[in-house]
C-alpha cells in the first residue's frame, strides 16, 4: 500500500486543485522556492495525522490567499489521497475507504468557519462519500514520521519520555513484552535491573547516603510522618528503564571499543547527528516485524542540511535502497544539486509555479525513450541538474558558450531595457531571472529538451512548464570560412529538431548563420578588434605585425570593405586559442569594459529574450 495521488485545494500556496502522483518508494520534490514543496509535505501530515511536532492545528494563514488586490482567502481547503497497490489483507481491513475498485480514498475539508472553541471545523472521511462509515482505529494501521529541514538531532536522540532511541527499543520488543505479560513475569531487561537496583542497595557507597537521607527525614517529620527512600538507578518497568538510555557515538566504525571511548552526541558534528537521527527512524520503519502497519510514510525536508556532498549522496542512494527492499514510502523535498542528480530519474517530481498555478510533473511522465533515460543519468551532474531548479535553461554545447551567454546576456537586456517603457523591463542579469545555462558538451539537444516539450510526439505525456532556449551551431566544414554573403550547409544534426522544438509551448531552438559560437561572434561587426589582441600572436612572427594592425582604433579599410579578410582572420584566431581559457579572458574583458563596443549576433539576442521575457523577438 502507499500514496499514489493527492491532491490539494485552497491549501496554502495552492490556490486550484493541483493533483501530485507519487511513486512507490522514494520521491524526490524538486523546483525553485515557493513552488509549494513543503505545503505538500505538511498536507500529508494533516491528512494522516502526524502529530509527532505539534503540527496539527490549522491557523488563517493556511488557507490560500492570492496577492491581487482585495484578494480573500479560500473558503475551504481539501486534501484527498488515493492509496494503491493494496494487498488482500489491506483490503479487507480498509474496506470502509475503498469505494470502488481496489483503491482506497482518504479526505480532510476544512471550513474556513470558526467553531464556538475558535477551531476551523474539520471533517475527515474514507471513501468516496463524507456519509462513509469512519473508524479512526484504522489509523493505527499507518504510520507516519516527520523530519523538518532544521532538526534538533541531538534533542530527539537525548534520553527522556518518549524518546526517539525508547521508541525504537520499545517496537523492536513488543513481542517479548507480551510473552512476559502473559507469562505474569517481569521482561528479562527489567529483571537484570531488579538484580542490579538489589546489589546496590548494598553497597556501602550507596547505602550510607541512604541511610543518612532516612536518619533526617524521621528526625524532620518523626516516625509516624517519615517515609522509607531507595537509591537506585531508574524504575524498573521497562519503558522508564529505555527512557533512561542514551545514544553514543565514536568517530570510526568497525572493530571492538572500549565503552569509555564513546562520546555524547553533543560532540559530534550537526551533519553526522542528522544521519545518526535518520538511521533510528529507518530502524523503526523498516522493521518488517510489524505486521500491524500497512503504510509507513517517511517525510524528509532537506535532507542535505549540514552534509556535504559526498554524504549527501550516500545518503539519497541508502534511502533509495531502504524504500526499495521495504514497505516503506519516502517523501523527500530538497534544493540541492547534489541530490537531485544522485537521485534516479523516475524518482524525481518537479514542481514549478506561474501566477497561483502550480504544477507538479513526475519525470516519469515526460515520454523519455530508453536511450535519453540512460544518456540523461549518466550527464545529470551537479551542473546539469540545476535545470530541475531554474525558472528557465539556456542549453548550450561547451564551456565557451557556458562562460560567455551569461556575460552576453546582461549587454542584450539592458539594451532591451533602454528601449522599452518601465512595465516591460526584464531582469537584466540571469541570475536575476532565475535562468540557468546548462552546457551539454555537445548537440544533446533531444535528450534534454524531452523534459519540456514532445521532440517524440508521444500521446498522453506531460512536460515541465520552464521556457528554455537552446542555442546551437551551423557546424559547416571544419576547414570552411563562410560569410554573411556565402554562407554554407551545416551538418549539424539537431537542426533538424528545430521546427518541431520552435511549435512548442516552453521551448525554442537558434542556429547561427555562419559557423560557430566564437565564429559568428568574431564575425559580428567589428568585434575582432576586440578578440585579436586577447591572442598573443608574438609567435606568429610576421603575423604578429599585421594582427596588430588589425587591433588599431581605426580599421584598415580593407577590413572594413571586405567580409573574406574577416573570415579570414576569425579562421586563424580560432585555430590558435584554448576555448577555455580564451573564453575567460573575453568574459572578463566584456565585464570590466561595461561601454566597450561588442556587437551580438540576432541568434543569440533572440534566445536571451525568449528565456528571460518569453518575447518571440
Amino acid at each position: 500500500m502507499y500514496i499514489e495521488e493527492l491532491s490539494i485545494d485552497g491549501y496554502k500556496t495552492f490556490g486550484e486543485e493541483t493533483k501530485i502522483r507519487f511513486h512507490k518508494g522514494l520521491n524526490v520534490l524538486v523546483g525553485e522556492n515557493g513552488t509549494g514543496k513543503s505545503s505538500i509535505v505538511d498536507a500529508i501530515r494533516l491528512l494522516l495525522l502526524e502529530d509527532e511536532y505539534g503540527r496539527n492545528g490549522i491557523s488563517d494563514a493556511d488557507f490560500f490567499r492570492s496577492f491581487e488586490e482585495n484578494s480573500e482567502p479560500a473558503k475551504q481547503i481539501k486534501i484527498k489521497t488515493t492509496f494503491a497497490g493494496l494487498t488482500r489483507e489491506e483490503k479487507i481491513a480498509l474496506m470502509p475507504w475503498i469505494p470502488a475498485g481496489d483503491k482506497a480514498l482518504l479526505t480532510l475539508h476544512i471550513e474556513n468557519k470558526l467553531t464556538n472553541r475558535g477551531r476551523y471545523k474539520r471533517s475527515l472521511w474514507g471513501g468516496a462519500s463524507k456519509d462513509s462509515m469512519f473508524d479512526p482505529e484504522l489509523f493505527e494501521t499507518i504510520n507516519c514520521i516527520y523530519l523538518p529541514p532544521l532538526r534538533d538531532a541531538e534533542a530527539k536522540l537525548r534520553s527522556g519520555r518518549n524518546s526517539r532511541l525508547a521508541r525504537l527499543i520499545i517496537k523492536l520488543n513488543q513481542q517479548s513484552l507480551r510473552e512476559a505479560e502473559d507469562a505474569g513475569q517481569p521482561h528479562s531487561l527489567e529483571q537484570k535491573v531488579i538484580e542490579f537496583n538489589t546489589s546496590l542497595s548494598t553497597d556501602d557507597t550507596i547505602a550510607s547516603a541512604n541511610t543518612l537521607i532516612r536518619e533526617r527525614l524521621a528526625q524532620a517529620l518523626g516516625q509516624v510522618f517519615s517515609q522509607d527512600t531507595s537509591i537506585q538507578f531508574t524504575g524498573v518497568n521497562f519503558r522508564r528503564i529505555v527512557e533512561g538510555l542514551q545514544l553514543l557515538f565514536f568517530p570510526t566504525s568497525g572493530g571492538a571499543k572500549p565503552n569509555e571511548l564513546y562520546r555524547s552526541l553533543e560532540e559530534n558534528s550537526l551533519g553526522y547527528n542528522n544521519i545518526l537521527y535518520l538511521a533510528s527512524v529507518l530502524a523503526e520503519l523498516t522493521n518488517e516485524e510489524d505486521d500491524d502497519e500497512f503504510l509507513k510514510v517517511l517525510l524528509i525536508e532537506e535532507p542535505e542540511a549540514h552534509l556535504h556532498p559526498q554524504l549527501q549522496i550516500r545518503l539519497l542512494k541508502y534511502l533509495e535502497k531502504q524504500a526499495e527492499n521495504s514497505s516503506l514510502q519516502i517523501v523527500v523535498t530538497t534544493h540541492s544539486p547534489v541530490l537531485a542528480s544522485s537521485a534516479s530519474l523516475n524518482t524525481i517530481i518537479h514542481l514549478s509555479k506561474r501566477e497561483n498555478w502550480i504544477t507538479a510533473i513526475p519525470i516519469t511522465d515526460c515520454g523519455l525513450d530508453e536511450n535519453s533515460q540512460q544518456f540523461l543519468r549518466r550527464w545529470m551532474d551537479v551542473t546539469k541538474s540545476t535545470l530541475l531548479f531554474a525558472k528557465g535553461i539556456i542549453f548550450v554545447e561547451g564551456i565557451a558558450e557556458a562562460m560567455l551567454v551569461p556575460v552576453i546576456a546582461h549587454r542584450i537586456l539592458s539594451e532591451y531595457n533602454n528601449e522599452v517603457p518601465d512595465e516591460n523591463k526584464l531582469p537584466e542579469y540571469l541570475e536575476d531571472a532565475g535562468i540557468s545555462v546548462i552546457n551539454m558538451g555537445g548537440i544533446y539537444f533531444r535528450h534534454f529538451m524531452q523534459f519540456f516539450c514532445n521532440l517524440l510526439e508521444k500521446e498522453n505525456v506531460r512536460f515541465i512548464p520552464t521556457r528554455c532556449a537552446g542555442i546551437t551551431d551551423n557546424d559547416p566544414p571544419v576547414d570552411s570560412k563562410p560569410t554573411p554573403s556565402a554562407t554554407m550547409a551545416g551538418n549539424n544534426h539537431a537542426i533538424a529538431l528545430q521546427e518541431l522544438v520552435n511549435n512548442s509551448e516552453n521551448c525554442r531552438l537558434y542556429v547561427n548563420s555562419l559557423k560557430t559560437f566564437e565564429y559568428d561572434l568574431a564575425m559580428e561587426r567589428e568585434n575582432l578588434r576586440v578578440m585579436l589582441p586577447l591572442h598573443n600572436f608574438a609567435a606568429d612572427g610576421e603575423l604578429a605585425e599585421k594582427i596588430a594592425s588589425y587591433s588599431a582604433p581605426v580599421w584598415p579599410q580593407e577590413i572594413a570593405d571586405d567580409e573574406n579578410v574577416k573570415a579570414e582572420l576569425a579562421f586563424l584566431l580560432l585555430n590558435r586559442i584554448d576555448k577555455g581559457w580564451y573564453s575567460q579572458l573575453l568574459a572578463n574583458k566584456l565585464t570590466t569594459e561595461p561601454a566597450l563596443k561588442f556587437a551580438i549576433p540576432a541568434y543569440i539576442r533572440k534566445a536571451i529574450l525568449w528565456v528571460v521575457g518569453g518575447i518571440d523577438a
